[in-house]
């Protein structure tokens, strides 16, 4: 009985030691003060809540915000990506892939429209064709197509 009770208080009171530093942390003031925008919080809150209702078929997906027109240099001569929000969409999956050119169209429009409902409920957008600009690629980058002031067009063209 005395050796259970030993042990018991041997065992009470490491746990105190352990547990009497815990709720005495502090925020680092540096993350506090960046004074980043919102929207790139609403944006990675947008692509996570993309990836958790589609947990087995997500498409490797990322959005930006473009201030400055940073994101023209990828996509063709006269695409103007200032101020705009920027979907990059990766074919991870092999949706993509083997697709005639009609039929990619109609996945972009299928597939941009879905991502869009994760967006636009955080009002970050007004119009998905004035402030949406998008580019679908393969696996490894290769661009396959884009989208514009409201319509679909292949790489190529």
């Amino acid at each position: 009985m005395k050796t259970r009770l030993l042990l018991a208080v041997i065992l009470l009171s490491l746990s105190f030691c352990y547990i009497s530093g815990v709720g005495y942390g502090e925020l680092n003031q540096e993350m506090l003060e960046l004074g980043t925008p919102l929207i790139f919080f609403y944006l990675l809150e947008a692509r996570i809540d993309y990836m958790m209702k589609n947990p087995n078929r997500y498409l490797n997906v990322q959005f930006y915000y473009d201030p400055g027109g940073s994101f023209d240099e990828f996509f063709p001569d006269g695409i103007d990506t200032k101020d705009k929000v920027f979907v990059s969409v990766c074919d991870s999956r092999g949706d993509f892939s083997g697709r005639s050119g009609e039929t990619l169209l109609k996945i972009f429009k299928m597939f941009l429209e879905s991502l869009y409902s994760y967006i636009w409920p955080w009002m970050i957008t007004t119009d998905m064709n004035t402030d949406i600009v998008a580019q679908f690629c393969t696996e490894d980058g290769t661009p396959l197509g884009y989208f514009y002031q409201g319509e679909y067009h292949l790489w190529e063209e």
